[in-house]
């Protein structure tokens, strides 16, 4: 029974398809663990429905089409991340005032893009792929973690297992090789809150690594999550993309 369908890897491999392309497969396995747990993808924390996303397979290609082309030439760069000399690769700041115009999904889409070119890419130089070189950190729910073990009289039984997950989290958002950090801006955040996005954002711009940040705020209003030093050079390393349109929720 062929898995294709199933496999991140699918669009760039020669056994897909075939008789060959099953579950007992090393690099199925390497990407998606056993029985859907583990691997790479789950590793990247990205939401189930989106986990094999690429630039060619998402819906959200064909209403921002000039978006996905400049994004095709954005990928196309991800071979830099071997290069230590290398030119730098930008992040990006996707934004639009209306929700559910595809940011997410775009975003996801990158980021598997560069899951995949990762993994491929240090396996044709005979190096160990790196078990997390993509992490997913969705600012909302990161949020609420943070509020789930600050609250008044909260038991230790939950505080501790929130407190975890939360610094677990960040830390990943901090040193991931490419990260998206969806939904900045969004809701009111305590002046701790923010200080741990600041140095996520910081650590990230400090060591070069690029990110994706998706917004319904446009990027100058970015200087009211950040300081004004470090929106600034977020703003000078980021590529700045408009999403046009209206809600396209309910319609994948």
């Amino acid at each position: 029974m062929t898995h294709a369908n199933n496999c991140i890897l699918s669009s760039r491999c020669k056994l897909a398809g075939s008789a060959e392309c099953n579950r007992s497969c090393g690099h199925f396995i390497a990407m998606h663990g056993y029985s859907g747990k583990g691997g790479r993808v789950a590793n990247a924390n990205t939401p189930a429905d989106y986990r094999l996303l690429t630039l060619a397979t998402s819906p959200a290609r064909e209403s921002q089409a000039k978006i996905y082309g400049t994004l095709e030439k954005y990928v196309a760069t991800f071979d830099r991340q071997f290069e230590p000399d290398g030119d730098r690769i930008k992040s990006l700041f996707l934004f639009s005032e209306s929700p559910g115009t595809g940011k997410t999904t775009t975003a996801i889409a990158v980021l598997n893009e560069w899951l995949i070119a990762h993994y491929l890419g240090s396996l044709r130089r005979n190096r160990q792929p790196s078990q997390v070189p993509v992490y997913f950190l969705d600012v909302n729910e990161w949020q609420t973690l943070f509020n789930e073990f600050n609250r008044s009289n909260i038991p230790k039984e939950v505080a501790e297992p929130a407190s975890r997950e939360y610094y677990r989290r960040m830390h990943l958002a901090k040193t991931a090789p490419f990260v998206v950090c969806d939904d900045l801006g969004v809701r009111d955040a305590t002046t701790a809150f923010r200080a741990d996005l600041h140095s996520v954002i910081n650590a990230r711009t400090t060591n070069a690594l690029p990110a994706i940040f998706t917004s319904n705020l446009p990027i100058e209003e970015m200087a009211t999550v950040f300081d004004q030093r470090l929106y600034d050079r977020v703003r000078d390393q980021c590529a700045v993309l408009a999403f046009s349109g209206s809600s396209k929720r309910g319609r994948r």
